[in-house]
């Protein structure tokens, strides 16, 4: 099954290390005007991941101490559409002070999580649930 973020860092990667080279990103939707003026600016570093339903949007910032640093964003279209997986409404929080969120899987990926939920609801796959956490250190 191909996994989001494997995708993602593959693809991202392979942007930046065409962007060292000085090179264009060789694939993605992005402004041109915009690459010539970092490119300008020197050498490239990774910046944010942002997801959409049907893009990854990967950010390069190129800095310049004498100026503010330029960033180049590249669209890129996935192989399927990307969800977000929310918490499931009866997910209790325990982390001290922490946010339970979700994140964001291909659509293939987040039905087979689902799936798995829905598998984890039988009787005798639950009752595994009830049983004692192992401990989590030596006593």
């Amino acid at each position: 099954m191909l996994r989001l973020a494997e995708w993602a860092a593959e693809k991202k990667m392979g942007i930046f290390e065409r962007l060292l080279k000085g090179q264009p990103p060789g694939e993605g939707e992005y402004d041109r005007q915009t690459l010539v003026e970092a490119q300008d600016k020197g050498q490239p570093q990774v910046g944010a991941t942002h997801f959409e339903p049907d893009a990854v949007i990967c950010e390069f910032v190129f800095p310049d101490p004498s100026t503010s640093a330029t960033v180049l964003s590249v669209r890129i279209t996935p192989p399927e559409r990307i969800l977000f997986l929310p918490v499931p409404r009866w997910v209790i929080q325990d982390i001290w002070q922490g946010e339970v969120a979700g994140a964001f899987f291909f659509e293939s990926e987040a039905r087979a999580l689902v799936e798995e939920l829905l598998r984890d609801l039988e009787p005798e796959a639950n009752t595994r649930f009830f049983a004692p956490p192992p401990p989590t250190r030596r006593e």
